[in-house]
């Protein structure tokens, strides 16, 4: 397989993840009353989407915590870097990044959005290879 053919199917494999993503969380707010607090990760993952990430990162969860990462396949490996967030029933969210063993950085953000915090923490999430 050449080297962009093998893109496309990195991106293909990330874009599905995020399709699913949207899935789970819609089904998960319409079947499990009580949990409507998340209805604002829909917009975050549009934005996200709109910003192209969901061809770069591939999109998964942890319970109902939003989970990004560089994993060519589903899963996380111990010490893999990825960026967490969870939104807080009250509104806002908790965003961790985790990078090996060692590097973990936490933001309170006060509205569920991209911020120039996040953002950044997105591209240090892009600067580690897809493993």
């Amino acid at each position: 397989m050449d080297i962009d053919n093998e893109q496309q199917e990195i991106e293909k494999e990330f874009s599905y993840s995020w399709d699913r993503i949207e899935i789970f969380y819609t089904d998960f707010i319409t079947n499990y009353p009580g949990w409507e607090w998340l209805q604002p990760i829909h917009g975050l993952i549009a934005e996200l989407r709109k910003q192209g990430y969901d061809k770069q990162l591939r999109a998964g969860q942890g319970l109902f915590n939003f989970i990004l990462s560089r994993s060519r396949k589903h899963g996380l490996r111990h010490g893999q870097a990825c960026l967490e967030i969870h939104l807080h029933s009250k509104g806002g969210m908790l965003v961790s990044y985790f990078e090996g063993l060692e590097t973990k950085i936490e933001i309170e953000v006060d509205r569920v959005g991209l911020t120039s915090e996040v953002d950044q923490l997105l591209l240090r999430l892009l600067s580690q290879p897809i493993d």
